[in-house]
Parts: C-alpha cells; sequence; structure tokens
C-alpha cells in the first residue's frame, strides 16, 4: 500500500475501496410494557461486513463450523467464527432507561427513527461504499423502515465521488445466518444468563458498538486498578470527545472523518479494553487505515488528526507509549511530561541563540522582537 504523507491524501487514492455488503440482523421487539411476558429489555442490532472477495470463503466456513443454540459449546464457536474474515457493527438499546416510565405507545416512533439514524451513522462513516444484503425470503420491520430511511437520508454523492450505499439480494444463509445467532448470542449475555463475556470474546472482530442511551462517561474494567481515576477528569474527556463525534460524524472531508473514527476507538477501548491503558500509534495506524483503505503514517496523525482535536479543547492524553482518553490526574501528567521534554529543550535552543546573538551585536538586534516572537520574548524577559 502506498504511505500517504501530509499532501497526497486526496480522494483519488481512496476512490479504490473493496466492495463490501453488510448482513444485517435484529433481536427484540418494540413492545414496552415490561410487566408483560416477551417483552424484550433490549433491542439488539448486528451488522456482519464482509468484503465481496471473502464472502464464499466466509460461508463454507460458517458451514463446517455449524452455528448451534446450545450453550455448552457456544465459547467453542465464538472462538472459532473469529478466526474468519468480518467485521462487525453493533448497536444495543437498552430500552428500560431510554423509555423508564414513558407509556408504551406514546414513543415508539421515535426510538425506531433513533436507531435508524445510529445505525445509518455508524456503517455509512466507516463504509460508505457499502451495499447491504436483503434476505430472499424478505427482510424485516426494522430493516423495511431503515432501507426507507437510507433513501431519504443517503447524499446524491458521497466523499469518493460514487455510491454504493444501497440496498441489494443476498443469501438467506452463511454471513445472514452468523449476523442472527451473534445478535441472539450476545442477547444471552446482556439478560443476565449465566453466561460467559460474548462481547469479550468478540472483542477483536467489532469495529463500533453504538449504546443507546450512549455513557455519560466511561464504563471501568473491574480488573483494572481505579484508584487513580478522576470522575471529573473522565467525565470531561468522554463529554468533549462525543460532542466532536455528534458535530462531525456526518462531514465529508476525510480528514474530519478520521477524526471521528480516531475519538470512536479510543472510546470503544476505554470502555471495552482497559481503559488504563495507552494505545500505540501503530495500533491506532491500523484502524485508521481500515477505515480509509489505505495506510496512514505516523506524522499524519500527529498534525492533522490529534492536533486539530487538541485545538478544539478535545481533551486527550498522550506518551511515549501511545493515546488515550484521559481519566485520571496522571494520564493528564503524563501529556504534559511529553510535551515539556519536547518543548523544554526547544525554548533553551531558542534562548541560546538569542543570547549569542544580542552579546554578537551588542546588545542591538534582538531575534525575538519581531511582533510574532513576541510571546516568546516575554518568556525569556
Amino acid at each position: 500500500m502506498k504511505q500517504i504523507s501530509l499532501d497526497d491524501l486526496n480522494r483519488a487514492e481512496l476512490n479504490n475501496q473493496p466492495g463490501r455488503t453488510a448482513f444485517i440482523k435484529e433481536w427484540g421487539n418494540f413492545e414496552f410494557d415490561f410487566g408483560q411476558e416477551g417483552t424484550s429489555k433490549f433491542y439488539i442490532v448486528c451488522a456482519v461486513i464482509v468484503e465481496d472477495s471473502n464472502l464464499s470463503q466466509l460461508e463454507e466456513s460458517l458451514g463446517k463450523i455449524g452455528l448451534t443454540d446450545e450453550d455448552q459449546v457456544r465459547v467453542r464457536t465464538l472462538n472459532e467464527i473469529i478466526q474468519l474474515d468480518f467485521t462487525l457493527i453493533l448497536l444495543i438499546a437498552d430500552k428500560v432507561r431510554f423509555f423508564q416510565d414513558v407509556p408504551l405507545t406514546n414513543f415508539k416512533g421515535s426510538f425506531v427513527k433513533h436507531l435508524y439514524d445510529r445505525l445509518y451513522k455508524s456503517l455509512y462513516h466507516a463504509y460508505p461504499t457499502l451495499q447491504i444484503a436483503e434476505d430472499q425470503t424478505g427482510i424485516s420491520e426494522f430493516l423495511a423502515g431503515f432501507k426507507d430511511y437510507v433513501g431519504r437520508e443517503r447524499p446524491v454523492q458521497n466523499l469518493f465521488d460514487q455510491y454504493n450505499f444501497d440496498f441489494v439480494a443476498g443469501p438467506d444463509r452463511g454471513p445472514s445466518q452468523l449476523a442472527e445467532w451473534i445478535s441472539g448470542t450476545i442477547s444471552r449475555q446482556l439478560q443476565g444468563e449465566n453466561t460467559s463475556d460474548y462481547l469479550n470474546i468478540l472483542y477483536w472482530k467489532i469495529l463500533n458498538i453504538e449504546k443507546i442511551p450512549g455513557d455519560n462517561a466511561v464504563n471501568l474494567n473491574p480488573a483494572a486498578d481505579n484508584r487513580k481515576f478522576n470522575q471529573d477528569i473522565a467525565d470531561l474527556a468522554f463529554r468533549k470527545a462525543r460532542a466532536y463525534i455528534r458535530e462531525h460524524e456526518r462531514d465529508e472531508e476525510i480528514e474530519k472523518r478520521l477524526q471521528v473514527s480516531f475519538l470512536k476507538y479510543l472510546i470503544f477501548e476505554a470502555q471495552y479494553g482497559n481503559p488504563y491503558k495507552f494505545i500505540t500509534s501503530k495500533q491506532i495506524l491500523s484502524i485508521l487505515s481500515n477505515y480509509a483503505d489505505t495506510r496512514i503514517s505516523k506524522d499524519f496523525l500527529y498534525r492533522k488528526i490529534v492536533a486539530p482535536l487538541r485545538d478544539a479543547r478535545v481533551v486527550l492524553a498522550s506518551s511515549p507509549q501511545g493515546y488515550k482518553l484521559p481519566i485520571s490526574v496522571e494520564d493528564i501528567s503524563a501529556y504534559l511530561h511529553q510535551t515539556n521534554s519536547i518543548i523544554a529543550p526547544m525554548l533553551h535552543r531558542m534562548g541560546l541563540c538569542r543570547e549569542v546573538i544580542r552579546q554578537q551585536t551588542g546588545g542591538k538586534l534582538d531575534v525575538l522582537a519581531e511582533d510574532e516572537f513576541l510571546k516568546y520574548k516575554k518568556y525569556f524577559d
């Protein structure tokens, strides 16, 4: 793959995305009388995304594995399917939290529309040239409504001067069955059944999880040492990150898209990984290159993604180990120490240069007297 520099990232380089198809299945219902038997407390949407060139192999592999509903072998099945070539985008709606005491019929339409909006943004942001498969036997009520929503919302022309975000005929088996099986598997965990942590097993296959309602702060990993956790810093960092995502989620500019992807990945790692761990630049570049379908350089990551986010007052922590959303004073200190280790020597050398020239000219020339350098002059004076 070509290495992207600061100046050569343009539409032409992103115009050759591999064809991908999404297979979408849901678990749950839209009933909200939680005292009535059969009313689900969650609504789960699972999108299995597959490169078209891998569809036949995936279908063949799934046929050999078999997707059983026997809980005794579910973990073994999960460990087998995560070796296959696909990615996941998940919507997990907690209906009880979303509605609480709202009467049964009042806000169903708003709820479903909100699901459509979150699913569309998640899919379109990650894969603007995506196709969505329709089962040969027809699509569900949810997907029928989503199809109408996409038809109204999709742009005439997307970032890549092409448009494939459409519904196409697809097989009822293979990846479609996988999406249905995964959504059902996740439901067992969310309903508090005595299960393994299925979401954790699927961790490396999940490109994004949209939780509805969204969490206001980080979900701490119970195994992590939370003695250093600072609620104020965590709330601020997540609030700023999510506000930036909401503001720029539909921007067509590639740099904004990658900034949003970067923040979503930091949130994802904090919620489902270890919130205390810095994420290496190598790992981040791998994820962003997947979004862009071309290799992103480390220089591009800093200058065009991290720096503009900080200029927009998004609070990020960094260290020689990588980047993260800060959740402690130590995270902020790590960033300040790293910045100081770069800036302090540069300021020292700037001061030496100024002093040598002043001595040579008998104090007549101060190179920091120009308007653009006055802030440095005040610093040294």
